[in-house]
């Protein structure tokens, strides 16, 4: 009696609720926040426009401070995305819809604009982008200018291309002629 006693004490104790499990909720998730520069053709002579955006996966509004640095790299050091000396710095207020900043007027040459994004919001993290731009080429009226066309990579030439395609026909021609069925005499 005793031993059914004590597996019954058991078993209710076991049965007895213990308290819940709980962690402190202070957990606040944090959105990543992507950066979009673009930057039209730039002429000689003409000031450099770039267009910002900030977007986020999320339902929180992308408002913050954007900072700006044009600087020039070397044809080398473009491939690798590498800045050397910053021409242009700017600062300006981002308030959730793409915007238009205006730039200097830069000499011929290869340069690099880069974005950084301190958003005012907790809930979103910060974010860089950079990408390379050439002043100067097309539109201009000069030398380089190439009237929106491709250059000419001296590609192969029309006879030879028409001599591969009469090939391709003639075997065409041959394959489709040797399968066909003959009547019987």
């Amino acid at each position: 009696m005793r031993r059914l006693l004590t597996a019954l004490a058991i078993v209710g104790a076991l049965l007895v609720p213990g308290g819940r499990a709980v962690a402190d909720d202070t957990y606040t998730p944090t959105f990543p926040t992507s950066c979009n520069i673009n930057v039209p053709h730039v002429a000689v002579g003409k000031r450099v426009h770039l267009v910002i955006e900030v977007a986020s996966n999320s339902n929180v509004a992308e408002v913050g401070t954007v900072k700006l640095t044009i600087s020039t790299a070397s044809a080398r050091q473009a491939a690798r995305a590498a800045a050397r000396g910053v021409v242009w710095t700017k600062t300006v207020r981002y308030e959730g819809s793409p915007i238009e900043v205006l730039g200097p007027v830069l000499p011929r040459g290869r340069y690099r604009v880069t974005m950084a994004f301190t958003p005012d919001d907790g809930q979103l993290t910060g974010c860089r982008n950079a990408v390379g731009f050439r002043v100067g080429g097309g539109g201009t009226g000069g030398e380089d200018d190439d009237n929106g066309t491709l250059p000419n990579t001296g590609g192969p030439h029309l006879w030879i291309l028409l001599a591969g395609l009469g090939l391709v026909v003639a075997g065409g021609g041959l394959a489709g002629g040797s399968r066909r069925p003959r009547a019987l005499a």
